[in-house]
């Protein structure tokens, strides 16, 4: 029943955007209907959207938070008034439930995609030169194909063994080679799928072809690994900076700030005339923001630079910003820790002084 809710709510959506997500869900590996998908991610979308709505208008701390917020980008434009604050919330409340949900969404769908990816180009040159044998041995090409789609390649097998049973169901070779460029996001294998087709058309050694592919896969893979050796240190040095680096520097200022919030109570401001005329523009003053406020911001901030610091580590391993989504939780939570606890050591040195 659900089910059928969900495709009726995937309905609203077109048909070209629908094929659209039903070619990423497959390439991830998720055999779900992209109909219950795209009704399962809206219907969670409103429902996330109500409840923070709701959360933010029983929670007046949030909403001051939010009027803050909007005071500092639009200033000129922001009023303080109860239907403006709660206009605000709906707002705010439907772009983080829509953002949060379709951000989630992707990033999991994308993981999986290139964990399919990643296991399917690893077993690729040792399928291939299995292939190039079968074919040298006489075979067909579906026929070296299938014989070669051993269990130790795991996903790669499975789809082979797709690609051959639509062969040997009357389907032209070439047409059935493109399952794999539908269920696999990859270059390499694109590649290989286009010089099989290619050798096919121009009746060329299928079996040359097989082997010369494996080889510059194999090649690739290799200077690929050494390659990410060599930016190893740059790797070491943003996620450091990011974990340890950034969360000493605000430990140490929102310590600073709360010191000479301690000190400022503690002095009278000057009445004396002389003094105000004298010495008014080096008249030191207190800080400008709270430490509870500086708080906030070094939450807001090391958050942003843990975010920045994943998306870069992915960019220098692997080419792929979203490679890097996985280091994101071990560099903030280390962050984290290591800012309350130098907070924690600060407050235990300065107490003893």
């Amino acid at each position: 029943m659900p089910e059928n809710v969900y495709e009726s709510i995937g309905r609203i959506f077109g048909r070209e955007k629908i094929d659209k997500l039903g070619k990423f869900l497959s390439q991830g590996g998720i055999s779900i209907s992209p109909l219950q998908a795209a009704g399962f991610g809206l219907f969670s979308s409103i429902l996330l959207s109500i409840g923070l709505f709701v959360l933010f208008s029983i929670k007046s701390p949030l909403r001051n938070l939010l009027y803050k917020f909007l005071l500092l980008f639009l200033q000129p434009y922001v009023f303080f008034d109860l239907m403006f604050v709660n206009i605000s919330s709906v707002i705010l409340s439907f772009i983080l439930g829509f953002g949060l949900v379709i951000g989630i969404g992707y990033v999991l769908v994308k993981f999986s995609i290139d964990e399919r990816r990643n296991k399917i180009e690893e077993a690729l040159p040792d399928f291939l030169v299995l292939a190039a044998a079968n074919a040298r041995a006489g075979m067909t090409i579906d026929q070296a194909l299938w014989n070669a789609a051993k269990p130790e390649f795991g996903l790669l097998s499975k789809e082979i063994q797709i690609v051959a049973k639509k062969s040997f169901g009357g389907e032209p070779i070439d047409e059935a080679l493109d399952h794999l460029n539908r269920v696999v996001d990859s270059k390499i294998i694109k590649r290989t799928v286009s010089l099989i087709k290619q050798g096919l058309a121009a009746g060329s050694e299928i079996a040359l072809i097989l082997e010369k592919t494996a080889e510059d896969t194999r090649q690739m893979q290799i200077i690929q690994k050494d390659l990410r050796s060599s930016l190893l240190m740059y790797v070491i040095f943003i996620g450091f900076a990011a974990a340890f680096g950034t969360p000493f520097l605000y430990s140490v200022s929102e310590k600073l700030i709360q010191l000479m919030e301690s000190i400022f109570k503690g002095i009278q401001p000057a009445t004396s005339s002389a003094f105000s005329f004298g010495a008014n523009f080096i008249k030191p003053q207190a800080p400008f923001i709270t430490s509870n406020e500086f708080s906030i911001f070094v939450l807001l901030m090391m958050l942003s630079t843990s975010f920045t610091a994943s998306i870069l580590i992915g960019l220098i391993q692997k080419g792929k910003k979203l490679e890097g989504f996985k280091y994101f939780p071990l560099i903030f939570i280390s962050a984290l820790i290591i800012y309350f606890l130098l907070s924690s050591f600060l407050d235990m040195f300065v107490s003893q002084l």
